[in-house]
């Protein structure tokens, strides 16, 4: 296989991931005190896409009580922003889009080369 094929499928897995987090994030956008996972895609050593996961350490909005809750400092929400999060899903889709239409064409171009020899 060659390294067209394989940059295609790495890239095709770390937008995967990239979603994964995404969606695990507007999953948790109510969630007392969670904290917002950054999923940035970057090069692994071999120069292949990795999607590497960070923890945003922001604070999340203060609620305060409401009544008939038990009394107690305001509730600290998520920092996750619905906003922030759609853009960062179609990213997502836009690079699984690009890796596979890139897939596809490697394999015309490989199905081309072996009609030549065939």
């Amino acid at each position: 296989m060659s390294i067209d094929l394989y940059a295609s499928v790495a890239g095709i897995n770390a937008f995967f991931k990239k979603m994964d987090v995404t969606a695990h994030n507007v999953a948790n956008l109510n969630t007392e005190n969670y904290k917002r996972r950054i999923p940035q895609i970057g090069q692994e050593k071999n120069g292949l896409p990795e999607t590497k996961i960070t923890v945003d350490k922001t604070p999340g909005l203060e609620h305060p009580r409401q009544v008939g809750e038990p009394e107690g400092p305001p509730r600290k929400m998520s920092n996750v922003t619905y906003a922030r999060e759609a853009v960062s899903m179609i990213e997502a889709e836009m690079g699984v889009k690009a890796n596979v239409t890139a897939l596809k064409v490697a394999g015309e171009t490989f199905g081309s080369l072996l009609d030549i020899f065939a």
